[in-house]
């Protein structure tokens, strides 16, 4: 059975050095098959920041797939942040900002939906483009057979109420209605630092919170999703930090039918 840890929002900088020690103690009791990264791998885009991240990585013993998020581009150095923004992650991440991974259990497709600026007061605020939506569509429809089909990007499709003033994804309905034409499963995110499911138009939101940073929200505490099945059958199960020690909290089911996803 298909195993995959889903982390996000890492902030080093901000980093609890227990919580990762408990995050690794966790993924050794799960062995994934993959861990699955959405983005703010950083707090503020230093060099000390990424290498630090580049630590974790190299420790991690599993496969990761990682894109980056709004967090990793420099909030001070504006020149950096214009002409430059991708530069450190490049260097000391990956030189792809939107990688594809497909094996024989699943294709998934990175999603880079950070931007530099926008026509809005928030910048942290994400954005999809018509071709990034396109890429997608084009690389899993035709590759995927029966695999499990999942799109990876640090912006949120869906927000529950107390959430909504952050904003979903910029251009989210037409990524959404053509996600749905091209089949994909599921939609892993992160940003709000808040673990969630939902299912939108037959497709999994699946929400991770801030792993292992101190930037918390009240009653939200440090955590990650594990999420394992097929394309016929999904559990997602939602691990909180309590007690010096990650523990579940809760799992929910979903299943396959008529080429959408529904909750059991």
């Amino acid at each position: 059975m298909l195993t995959i840890a889903h982390i996000s929002d890492l902030h080093f900088g901000r980093e609890v050095p227990d919580v990762i020690q408990g995050l690794m103690a966790a993924l050794a009791q799960v062995e994934p098959d993959l861990v699955i990264i959405s983005g703010d791998l950083t707090q503020r885009a230093k060099v000390e920041e990424f290498e630090a991240a580049k630590v974790f990585l190299q420790q991690l013993p599993y496969p990761y797939f990682i894109i980056p998020g709004n967090h990793d581009i420099s909030a001070t150095d504006m020149v950096e942040r214009f002409f430059r923004p991708w530069e450190k992650w490049q260097q000391f991440v990956t030189p792809n900002l939107e990688p594809v991974l497909q094996t024989n259990q699943y294709i998934v497709v990175g999603i880079n939906t950070a931007r530099a600026a926008g026509w809005y007061f928030d910048w942290s605020r994400g954005q999809i483009s018509p071709a990034q939506i396109q890429f997608v569509a084009d690389t899993i429809k035709p590759n995927s057979e029966n695999k499990l089909r999942l799109v990876v990007a640090h912006h949120p499709f869906w927000l529950p109420e107390n959430a909504e003033y952050r904003d979903v994804v910029e251009n989210r309905d037409q990524a959404i209605e053509t996600f749905d034409q091209a089949g994909v499963d599921i939609i892993l995110s992160g940003h709000i630092h808040m673990a969630y499911t939902q299912i939108l138009q037959g497709i999994i939101i699946s929400h991770a919170g801030t792993t292992f940073s101190n930037r918390l929200l009240e009653s939200h505490p440090n955590s990650f999703n594990i999420i394992t099945g097929d394309r016929k059958q999904l559990t997602i199960s939602f691990m909180e930090w309590q007690n010096h020690s990650f523990q579940l909290k809760q799992s929910k089911n979903f299943v396959r039918i008529s080429n959408n996803w529904q909750q059991v």
